[in-house]
């Protein structure tokens, strides 16, 4: 009786904190000049006086134009030092005392960063994303009463100082309470920080009960990889389910074991559905295993159409992806309100961050200075890089994201994120984007009979050095196919003369003999996700298609098996 009085608590607190932020919402985006610049000069008031406040006059600021004159465009090793001091342990540096935690942030050049974390900036990102777009899906799906949530193994580091680095924002404490009443999972697993072992238990619960209609994680590739998982794991799963304990294999401490033995329950009826489901196969495998799923929370990078695609076309066929927030390390930048639309389109939060966009077409190579607008002068259908100042110390710091916008809400611009500038291809100057390279692959995997992507990555042939064969510089991609068991070598230059037909400057420079063909390499079955853990417990906080660090390609490369 307790449990449900905290569900239905947990359902009408967040149900009506939602409502009160789409109202408020509904309000801001109507005056939007104002919203955003009075968020602007509130943000330069609380930190005027630490040291980078006295730096940059934050008192003498009084209006936008000022701001804009005081303060150059910066990007993430602008920060560096400064975030070093207080990672050492310096109060009031970039903000008013000592940050509570430093979040791992891709950076603007797609190179881990730090940047400081607030209490006021997750709570804005619980209310005004979160908990709205919870509040969205209860009135769009009524029937949605819990979740099971598929979490990240919390794996805590610290600095020098003892403040805490965490690869997201987490959740403020109040919302961690009603969110795990929503739950499937018990509060005890979310103590696992091993991450296959954290995504085994997860399954577990999740499988156990047939009558799921939302599943949720941080991102689509998160939830694509614990679906891979699901494929290479399924036999051991419902022999627990079976027997209702789990594996002695899994590696987990003997209290936590016991409480979550004691939770199960021997199930040989729905162990044998489920055996039955997964030997026909995983494609549509989601609604197989929970008839009644309905939508999939599970944040959308909108730089990684993989992840997204293999959930859609694949896994969850038939079942609505829903990405509901587009947020960073650096704060939370907007909110979805249409649930069951395919693309993933963004109202921008005015009351969140104070936000400036600068014209790709005016963008030129050097310029380090090029002027911004705002908010309310972007044109629909224009293409801007963005950049944001929020109340973490972070001011006029240009994210790297590349966003399309797409029309309005009122006079708020939505807006579709395209790509990361730092995610291009570019041995020679050709700039590939990841995106126009993850299209021109999938066009050149039609052409492998057979072939189905699972995922891929790909390096620039200077990051290797000389592990890298041949002397002209190339393209390494590495693929995992399905379907599939090696190419030939006419097959594999097949993706070159796709990218030839897709970017003309790259097919100039490959016509000249400047840039060399490119090398495709296959690996082994679950070589990315091996890799992702890699990275996730190496401190990054994001996977991004385009490897930078030559420890994660060589780490690739040594699951190469053609």
């Amino acid at each position: 009786m307790s449990g449900l009085f905290w569900h239905y608590v947990a359902l009408r607190i967040i149900g009506w904190q939602g409502f009160r932020q789409r109202q408020h919402l509904e309000v801001d985006s109507k005056n939007v000049q104002r919203i955003q610049e009075d968020i602007l000069l509130q943000q330069l008031r609380q930190n005027q006086d630490t040291e980078y406040g006295r730096q940059f006059c934050f008192r003498e600021i009084t209006n936008l134009s000022t701001f804009r004159q005081c303060h150059p465009l910066t990007q993430s090793g602008h920060y560096n030092e400064y975030i070093q001091r207080i990672a050492q342990g310096e109060e009031n540096v970039l903000i008013s005392g000592r940050p509570p935690w430093l979040v791992i942030s891709s950076g603007t050049l797609g190179t881990c960063a730090m940047v400081p974390g607030t209490t006021s900036t997750a709570a804005d990102s619980f209310l005004q994303g979160t908990a709205l777009c919870l509040s969205t899906i209860f009135i769009m799906y009524p029937e949605v009463q819990e979740m099971a949530r598929f979490h990240r193994a919390f794996s805590l580091h610290q600095s020098d100082s003892g403040i805490p680095i965490v690869s997201s924002t987490p959740l403020p404490p109040f919302a961690t309470k009603y969110l795990s009443n929503l739950d499937s999972l018990p509060a005890a697993a979310l103590e696992i920080t091993s991450e296959p072992e954290l995504s085994y238990v997860c399954l577990l619960f999740a499988l156990w009960d047939k009558t799921l209609r939302m599943l949720e994680a941080t991102t689509t590739l998160h939830l694509s990889d614990t679906f891979t998982y699901l494929q290479n794991n399924w036999l051991m799963l419902t022999e627990d389910l079976d027997k209702g304990y789990l594996n002695p294999q899994l590696q987990l401490p003997d209290s936590m074991r016991q409480q979550l033995n004691f939770l199960l329950r021997p199930d040989p009826s729905r162990a044998c559905e489920l055996r039955t489901q997964f030997e026909q196969g995983f494609e549509g495998i989601a609604r197989r295993v929970w008839p009644e799923l309905q939508v999939i929370l599970a944040m959308d990078s909108g730089y990684d159409d993989l992840a997204g695609d293999s959930l859609r076309e694949f896994y969850c066929k038939g079942v609505s992806v829903y990405s509901a927030l587009y947020r960073v390390a650096e704060g939370l930048i907007g909110v979805n309100l249409w649930p069951k639309k395919l693309e993933q389109h963004y109202v921008l939060c005015p009351r969140s961050v104070f936000c400036e966009f600068l014209p790709m077409d005016h963008l030129e190579e050097g310029d380090q200075q090029p002027p911004t607008i705002c908010m309310w002068d972007v044109k629909e259908s224009g293409l801007y890089e963005l950049v944001i100042s929020n109340c973490a110390g972070l001011y006029r710091y240009r994210t790297g994201d590349v966003v399309m916008v797409t029309g309005f809400y009122n006079q708020c611009p939505v807006v579709q994120v395209l790509f990361r500038r730092s995610q291009a291809l570019s041995v020679r100057g050709e700039r590939i984007s990841e995106e126009r390279f993850y299209q021109t692959l999938k066009q050149a995997t039609q052409l492998w009979a057979g072939a189905r992507l699972i995922d891929y990555c790909c390096a620039e042939s200077s990051i290797q050095g000389p592990l890298c064969s041949g002397s002209d510089p190339h393209y390494e991609v590495f693929l995992e196919l399905r379907g599939v068991r090696n190419l030939s070598e006419e097959q594999r230059y097949k993706l070159d003369q796709c990218l030839q037909e897709a970017c003309p400057m790259y097919k100039s420079f490959r016509f000249k003999g400047s840039i060399g063909p490119v090398r495709v390499h296959l690996v082994q079955p679950q070589a990315f996700l091996q890799l992702h853990q890699y990275i996730s417990t190496s401190g990054a906080s994001q996977m991004f298609r385009i490897l930078r660090r030559k420890e994660e390609v060589e780490f690739i490369q040594r699951k190469v098996i053609s």
